[in-house]
Parts: structure tokens; C-alpha cells; sequence
């Protein structure tokens, strides 16, 4: 596939995942019920986009796949659950770079269960980022928004298991039949958590209803599903690498619709974070 379109649609996908975190800030619903929905609507959009082969790709899912794409749900539901709740206790910018760990998480994982080797540049690129987050951590905690940085770290922990179960299951596993049974999955965890902490399912205003959709076609369908099916075109860690732009993009609407200002120490630990998981991605082949 040519080189312009292609980066022109990771480039775009980019720009709609940095959207995510200024529709949830508009939503007034609670963040579990937010989850709940898009990740229902994104459910419904795989379903759709797969349409008539549906059924005959559900079918061709081993047995086995399907346990680890439920676990994959699990985990997934949990990514969002802990992220959606973290806009409430931090800023938009600080949230995104701690869940944006998840590349540092996953080189760990990969190093403790899979036995993975990591070269110098990726520890190195490890450890910049570890220290640009505890640095944020740190001015965090003074001003009261620590527990927000926690909720987006422990979301960027479950989606980076979320990813190694996938890492697994995708090369068998259509973009949008996995999309559907993995969102469904995950809708399903959501759906239980959202009726035991007794949360209204209905009665939410329309504009609500309008989010919750966008969020599953924007970032969901055509942020993180077009990363997905770009990986059959471009290697790991240029998709790895990109995801980046998120922070940046999420950071940057922020302050034009917010007035989400950034303070020094989140500039610096902001900028050692997206360095370090830069400099560990794009090495992580040559570990």
C-alpha cells in the first residue's frame, strides 16, 4: 500500500483518539455508564461494518480464542472503567501520558512472562520515562490530583494486558470480529459493574447519548480499529510510536477548551515520558 495514504490514516486515526478524553469531560453521565455505552456502541458498529460474514468468522474463532478474548474483554473493561474515572481526579494531559505507560508495561511483561531480552537503548528509554512520570506524580500529589495519575496508571496496566492478549489472538483473528466479541465482552463486564454500584442505566440527556456514540465511532472505530488494521501495513513499533500523538493532541485541546494549563513539572515529566516510551518502542525489535 502507498506510503501517503496510509500514514494519512494513522495520522487521522491519532487525531480522533485525542478526542476521547474532551467528549468524556462534556458527558455528564458516570464514568462506568460512559464506558458501558461506548464500548456498547462500538459493539454494535463492529457488528455492522462486518455484517453478512459475521456470523461465519464467529463461528471459525477456535475455542480456545475465545477464552483469551474474553480475558482480553475483562481487561478491557477495566482499562476503561479506571481511565473514564481518572478525568474526574486529574488533568486531561497527565491522565493521557499515564495510560500512554502501557508500552512501558507491555516491554515489562514481555520481559518477566515471555523472557523477552531488552537491549540497552530500550531499558534506558524504560527508566527516562519512569522518571519523567514519577516527577509528575510527585507535583501531582501536592496539588491534590495524585489519585487521578493512579486510576490512569492502573488503566494503562490492564489495557497493556489487554494488548498481550491480543498480541496472541489478532493474527487469527479478523480487525472487526475482534473488535465485536471483545467489546461485547467488556460491555458485559461494564454492564454487571454499572447495575451492582447502582448506577441509572437511563435517563440520561440527549446530548449524553450523542458522546457516547461518537466515542465509539471516533476513537473507538476509527481511532484504534484503524491502528489495528494498519499493522498489516506498517511495523509495531511505528503504530506503537504514533499512539503518541495522542498526549499530545489530548493535551493541546485541553488547553484551548478547558484552559488546561500545564505546569513546569508537567512539561518536563510530560516530555521524558514521551521520550522514553519513543526511544523504547522503536528499539524493542532490535532487543
Amino acid at each position: 500500500m502507498r506510503a501517503f495514504p496510509l500514514f494519512t490514516a494513522i495520522f487521522l486515526a491519532v487525531l480522533c483518539m485525542s478526542t476521547a478524553s474532551i467528549m468524556i469531560r462534556f458527558c455528564t453521565a458516570p464514568a462506568m455508564v460512559i464506558a458501558l455505552y461506548r464500548l456498547t456502541f462500538t459493539t454494535g458498529l463492529a457488528g455492522l461494518i462486518e455484517g453478512k460474514n459475521l456470523r461465519r468468522n464467529l463461528a471459525a474463532v477456535e475455542r480456545l480464542d475465545w477464552g483469551y478474548i474474553l480475558g482480553a474483554g475483562f481487561f478491557l473493561a477495566l482499562h476503561f472503567a479506571f481511565w473514564i474515572t481518572s478525568l474526574s481526579y486529574t488533568t486531561v494531559s497527565s491522565s493521557v501520558l499515564f495510560t500512554n505507560l502501557q508500552v512501558i508495561f507491555v516491554l515489562i511483561f514481555s520481559v518477566i512472562f515471555l523472557k523477552e531480552k531488552l537491549n540497552r537503548a530500550v531499558i534506558a528509554g524504560i527508566l527516562v520515562a519512569l522518571t519523567g512520570s514519577v516527577l509528575i506524580a510527585g507535583g501531582d500529589l501536592q496539588s491534590g490530583k495524585f489519585l487521578g495519575d493512579m486510576l490512569a496508571l492502573a488503566s494503562g496496566l490492564f489495557i497493556a494486558i489487554y494488548f498481550l492478549i491480543g498480541r496472541k489472538i489478532r493474527p487469527r483473528v479478523g480487525t472487526f470480529t475482534y473488535t465485536f466479541i471483545v467489546s461485547g465482552a467488556a460491555s458485559a463486564v461494564l454492564l454487571l459493574g454499572t447495575v451492582a454500584g447502582g448506577w441509572a442505566l437511563t435517563g440520561y440527556p440527549a446530548m449524553d447519548w450523542l458522546l457516547f456514540f461518537l466515542l465509539a465511532l471516533g476513537p473507538g472505530i476509527c481511532g484504534h480499529a484503524v491502528l489495528a488494521w494498519a499493522l498489516k501495513y506498517v511495523q509495531a513499533p511505528v503504530v506503537a510510536v504514533s499512539v503518541l500523538g495522542e498526549s499530545v493532541g489530548a493535551s493541546i485541546l485541553a488547553y484551548f477548551i478547558f484552559h488546561e494549563y500545564l505546569l513546569w513539572y508537567q512539561i518536563i515529566g510530560g516530555l521524558l515520558i514521551l521520550i522514553g516510551i519513543y526511544t523504547a518502542s522503536v528499539n524493542q525489535k532490535a532487543a
